[in-house]
Formats: C-alpha cells, sequence, structure tokens
C-alpha cells in the first residue's frame, strides 16, 4: 500500500517536470523557475525525490550507484552472481563454474548457494577446486532439511576441517 503511494508521487512529480518542460517550450520563460515551489507544495519526501530521479537517470541511460538502487526482491533464476574480490581470490574459475551450474540446475536454491559459497570462503583454501567445492555443496545440499532450536533450516552447519 505504501508503495503504490510512494509510486503515484513519483508519477505526479514525473507528470509536473513533464508540464513544466512543455510550458518552456511553448515559451512561459518562469515555468522552470517556479519548479521548486511547486515541488514544496506537493509535500514531497526525499525518498520520493530520488525515486523520481532514478526513473529519470534510467530513462536517460546514465548510471547510478550501488548505493542509490535498492533491491526489492531476488534476482531470477537466470541472473548471475558476480563474484567479490574476496570470492575471486579464493574460487578456481572452475570451481565457480560448477557452483552455477549446481544453481542454474536447481540442485541449490540462493541460500544454499550463498551457504556453499561463505563456507568455502572461510575454509581457508586458496583456490578451491571443484572437488571441495562439490564436498561442500552436497553437505549443504544434503543438510539442509535439517533445523535447529529455532526451527530454522541449518544450510549445511558442520566443521571443516583445515
Amino acid at each position: 500500500m505504501i508503495e503504490d503511494r510512494s509510486n503515484d508521487t513519483v508519477l505526479r512529480l514525473l507528470r509536473l517536470l513533464g508540464d513544466r518542460l512543455e510550458s518552456f517550450l511553448e515559451g512561459d520563460e518562469t515555468a522552470l523557475e517556479t519548479l521548486g515551489e511547486s515541488i514544496e507544495q506537493e509535500n514531497l519526501s526525499a525518498d520520493e525525490l530520488q525515486a523520481a530521479i532514478l526513473v529519470l537517470r534510467s530513462l536517460g541511460g546514465g548510471a547510478s550507484t550501488s548505493e542509490q538502487v535498492a533491491v526489492e526482491s531476488s534476482p531470477g533464476k537466470h541472473a548471475q552472481r558476480v563474484l567479490s574480490a574476496e570470492e575471486r581470490e579464493s574460487l578456481s574459475p572452475e570451481a565457480w563454474g560448477y557452483l552455477l551450474e549446481l544453481r542454474s540446475r536447481g540442485s541449490l536454491d540462493p541460500g544454499q548457494f550463498e551457504r556453499v559459497l561463505d563456507l568455502l570462503i572461510g575454509c581457508g583454501v586458496r583456490p578451491v577446486g571443484v572437488e571441495l567445492a562439490r564436498e561442500i555443496a552436497t553437505r549443504v545440499a544434503l543438510k539442509f532439511d535439517e533445523t535447529d532450536s529455532a526451527g530454522e533450516p541449518r544450510h549445511g552447519d558442520f566443521d571443516l576441517a583445515h
């Protein structure tokens, strides 16, 4: 409900900007000078203004920083996850490819996939090969159905021998 109100507010602001630009194009020299007053009258929050800015930048092909973009839902099934610098140093390309294949086939769900990565990064082996990735992925996948005392999935909690 709040998101719908925010979307409506952003659309109102975009219409206001469009109307002002059109007025300016038609010869009204004060159209853009009074834009700030019109925005204040709309009583818009900083988040609503930022959302409108992001919409305009995305339409114009402008890049935005990761701090400005909020992820509201999980990425799609075929989205590719990008390794962090630490993960790139820790995993061999073959191990990364193996894990991606497991995820794309549905052998690991997103939570299990991240759990496997966390365990592989923390194991101390550099670079992690396919065999270790296979072993950890198998353990995580097989222990997923187990729950802890709070009823939460354990995602393969176990001790790794270093």
